[in-house]
């Protein structure tokens, strides 16, 4: 189900940005995926875990990402750990930071033709 709210999203936005390859507003370009917006990196989400507007324990909840749904983010590490990543979330598909143990890389998004 959540699978397909995305892809709707994701189908509804290459629509409205007149055939551009676009993921719910996050991503306008391949160019864009992997430079500017930093979201170069596709993932899996291994837990349900919280999106935080700051690459630390204490940041403010923004989001979510759900067991088993795939996300795009950044393949640089933040925090000051390194061990948090930049994605987007899977319930407002908002831009936040989570933790790395709840993430499996999949590949870039050049791989997936993003």
């Amino acid at each position: 189900m959540r699978l397909k709210r995305f892809a709707a999203a994701l189908a509804t936005a290459a629509v409205a940005a007149g055939g551009t390859v676009v993921a719910g507003a996050v991503l306008a370009s391949p160019a864009e995926a992997s430079g500017n917006s930093g979201l170069g990196c596709v993932f899996l989400v291994k837990h349900r875990a919280p999106v935080k507007s700051k690459p630390a324990k204490k940041g403010k909840v923004i989001d979510r990402i759900r067991r088993g749904d795939r996300t795009l983010g950044s393949c640089r590490a933040y925090g000051q750990d390194k061990n948090w990543h930049r994605v987007v979330g899977t319930r407002d598909l908002t831009k936040g930071y989570t933790r790395q143990k709840n993430l499996k890389k999949l590949g870039t998004t050049e791989e997936f033709g993003l």
